[in-house]
């Protein structure tokens, strides 16, 4: 199981755990037992760092949706939950490998 890359697939994930470490003030993420207690049916946010097109110079930064579908030791499965408005490199549906350091946002439904 192998993590995109923005060479091989056009794509690449930001970690999250970087990004907070930089911007503590002002960037949050979930706690680390959080993360990693990620399951199957759970709802996560991670940063997709695209091409905007195949081959293209330039760069789509988009805060998307993917859905776990499973876990196999320190990765993730899961499922993109829509498409990206400024690239075609990955589609809604496409399937996504990622660990809890690209976690930026779980998902909780509203109790209320």
């Amino acid at each position: 199981m192998q993590l995109a890359t923005y060479k091989k697939d056009h794509y690449e994930l930001d970690n999250g755990e970087e990004i907070n470490r930089e911007y503590p003030d002002s960037f949050w993420i979930p706690e680390k037992e959080a993360r990693e207690a990620i399951e199957p049916g759970d709802i996560v946010k991670l940063i997709f760092r695209m091409e905007e097109k195949n081959g293209s110079d330039e760069v789509s930064v988009e805060r998307m949706w993917v859905e776990v579908t499973n876990k196999q030791r320190d990765f993730y499965i899961g499922t993109l939950d829509n498409d990206p408005s400024g690239s075609e490199c990955v589609k809604c549906g496409q399937t996504v490998y990622f660990q809890s350091c690209h976690v930026i946002a779980i998902f909780e439904e509203d109790s209320t």
